[in-house]
């Protein structure tokens, strides 16, 4: 008998390999895998409410809350109530991440090369239509399993 592997083991063995060299090139600044959040709240200092975050990456509002406060104890963001919603919090940047985040960006820019070397614009523009496209036929799936298990728990 033929194992199929699952798409999803290239996927995530890719990302492992990723992150590794991520983790080597900026472990000093003591962030552990969030360094993609910390930079998207950077770039919209102020700006982002934890909700929109969440939506932004696709988690939902109580693991970025663990996410948003670990960033919080390293020093690098703060929450601050919405002048325009009191009920929400914004999240700003502290001097500590506008320092890290550059290196962050330097270090994604660096991976991003090497990982894309030999790969031309177009074949990198089919691979980018590619992943959308199967996280699109996947999304039905995943709400439907979601829909069962939120029914299966009333």
């Amino acid at each position: 008998m033929e194992v199929t592997e699952p798409i999803s083991r290239k996927l995530i063995h890719l990302a492992k390999i990723y992150l590794n060299v991520l983790s080597k090139r900026v472990d000093h600044l003591g962030i552990k895998r969030y360094h993609y959040v910390l930079s998207l709240i950077q770039a919209n200092n102020g700006q982002l409410t934890q909700k929109a975050l969440a939506e932004i990456l696709g988690k939902d509002k109580s693991a970025l809350v663990s996410i948003i406060d670990f960033l919080t104890e390293k020093g690098y963001i703060y929450r601050e109530v919405n002048p325009a919603d009191r009920r929400a919090h914004l999240l700003k940047a502290t001097a500590k991440a506008a320092d890290a985040v550059p290196e962050i960006i330097a270090a994604f820019d660096h991976i991003n090369e090497v990982v894309t070397a030999d790969i031309t614009a177009g074949e990198m523009e089919i691979f980018n239509k590619v992943l959308l496209k199967m996280e699109e036929n996947m999304k039905p799936y995943a709400v439907k399993e979601l829909n069962i298990k939120l029914n299966l728990n009333k």
